[in-house]
């Protein structure tokens, strides 16, 4: 695994660690194969399609973009700068931006950090300009 996507890993609670490890290991591979290498991951996320689906799914904070990976293979990048609305509430994390509107479903309680986490990532990007 990259050093940048294992520094991220190792930073997560155990149980969001036990989603990328099992269900969520193949989006996993695909951020860690084809995530260009000057783009560093800054944050992880365990994710579902849907609130009540398996966390099959990921998020990944870079210093540009947050990036929506599902085994599909799909992969979905809002470009920091551009998001509107970066929000968890009742089991799912809302995002508004250039990539659309999407509502995947993510642990509640981790959410709540995660969301802190894509706002400061968001706030830094302005700043930069980006």
């Amino acid at each position: 695994m990259r050093t940048d996507i294992a520094k991220a890993f190792e930073e997560l609670p155990l149980n969001i660690k036990e989603h990328l490890n099992t269900l969520g290991a193949e989006s996993l591979g695909w951020l860690d194969r084809y995530l260009s290498a000057d783009e560093e991951v800054l944050a992880l996320s365990s994710a579902a399609a849907t609130s009540d689906s398996p966390n099959s799914c990921l998020f990944a904070i870079t210093r540009k973009r947050l990036i929506f990976v599902a085994p599909a293979p799909q992969a979905v990048g809002w470009r920091l700068s551009t998001i509107k609305r970066s929000q968890s509430f009742s089991g799912y994390f809302f995002v508004e931006g250039d990539a659309g509107d999407y509502s995947p479903g993510m642990d509640s309680t981790w959410g709540q950090t995660f969301e802190a986490k894509v706002k400061q990532a968001i706030a830094m990007a302005v700043l930069a300009g980006e």
